[in-house]
């Protein structure tokens, strides 16, 4: 499972390596919009734009969403069991797991404290 993964405490001028384990990804995100319905959202200031930044829109959770056709670089790395994600807790101490900002390749995010 891949996680995007950060610290507390970053550089404002520097954008290096998170931990030994990261590697840089091109993610697409997610821009969801409160909204119920595609024909709903046609009525917006926001939907001529969003239709042309963005594929796949569709319905999603009572929301309108599309896939971001510009990709963000992030740090990721991959922990595909409990066990590594207990060794890489046990070699960088305290961790906090939480939902990502959305994307479609990864759904959650570790910060290093």
């Amino acid at each position: 499972m891949k996680f995007i993964v950060s610290r507390k405490r970053v550089s404002v001028t520097e954008n290096r390596q998170i931990c030994e384990e990261a590697f840089q990804e091109a993610l697409t995100p997610l821009d969801y919009r409160n909204v119920e319905s595609l024909e709903k959202a046609r009525d917006k200031i926001w939907y001529k734009d969003w239709i042309a930044d963005g594929v796949n829109h569709r319905e999603e959770n009572g929301m309108v969403v599309c896939e971001k056709k510009e990709k963000s670089r992030q740090w990721v790395i991959r922990l595909d069991s409990l066990d590594e994600l207990l060794d890489f807790q046990g070699k960088y101490g305290s961790i906090l797991l939480s939902d990502s900002t959305p994307y479609v390749e990864v759904k959650k995010e570790i910060t290093i404290l």
